[in-house]
């Protein structure tokens, strides 16, 4: 997810900057590529970024844009995720703010734009790829069950790819062994910070630290974790995580 906003956190305006050749070519089959963008926001500013983000998504219904775009809070501020059909939407990066062009719409457009301008905000930004066979959704677990992510980023040491890849099967495996209650994602980033990422996602912090306690699924189950975070202390070279809240109203799902 890259290049969504601008710098005072304006969406898609970044989209220009990216380097386009190449990004196009042929490849093989992928999970979902989308941008990831991460926006600091002071305290005193967040009300009006929030504000100015959900006029765009009724500017966006009254153009009925077909783009989609997803809104986390967390400690600093935002984090967007905006996924796209395939790298070849980077040769037209600017297709979105299109879609609002002799809309209902076009105004309010026009209109957050010219409000992001007055936010100042700090802005990095990286393009994600989803890793189709590594996802772990209990059945019966949907969309409307979560509200919450917790995001986990790995670095590994060079050379582990492969051996991470294991060690991400394995511990897909073990979810399912554990029955751990809420859906989890495995993603990659293709550009940006080189790192592996897990998304889980539950229905609140609360139960999210509770209801998935590793040590308490871990011994009903009769399992040992002890394999599974060896062979992650072999190829990571460090870990960190952090809490999101999914956002609605600041989110954009076309037909929805």
């Amino acid at each position: 997810m890259r290049r969504f906003l601008t710098v005072a956190g304006c969406l898609a305006l970044l989209l220009m900057v990216l380097p386009a050749s190449g990004l196009a070519q042929e490849q093989e089959e992928r999970g979902e590529i989308g941008y990831v963008m991460r926006v600091e926001v002071a305290p005193a500013y967040r009300d009006a970024y929030r504000e100015a983000v959900t006029d765009l998504v009724e500017a966006a219904l009254a153009a009925e844009v077909s783009y989609e775009w997803h809104f986390w809070g967390n400690e600093k501020g935002f984090l967007l995720y905006y996924p796209v059909e395939n790298m070849a939407y980077f040769d037209d990066p600017m297709q979105f703010w299109s879609a609002f062009e002799g809309t209902s719409g076009e105004a309010g457009r026009d209109a957050f734009i010219a409000e992001m301008g007055q936010i100042p905000a700090r802005v990095s930004t990286e393009i994600v790829e989803a890793i189709p066979n590594l996802r772990y959704w209990p059945e019966g677990y949907t969309n409307e069950d979560w509200n919450v992510g917790h995001f986990h980023f790995e670095w590994l040491n060079p050379g582990q790819e492969e051996a991470w890849a294991k060690y991400a099967g394995d511990f897909v495996a073990f979810l399912e062994t554990i029955g751990y209650p809420y859906g989890v994602q495995a993603y990659r980033t293709l550009i940006g910070d080189e790192r592996m990422g897990w998304v889980f996602f539950g229905p609140n912090l609360s139960e999210f630290y509770s209801d998935a306690n590793w040590q308490d699924l871990v011994e009903a189950a009769g399992a040992s974790w002890d394999p599974i975070e060896e062979q992650f202390n072999d190829v990571a070279a460090r870990l960190t995580h952090e809490d999101a809240r999914y956002i609605k109203d600041m989110s954009y799902v076309p037909d929805n």
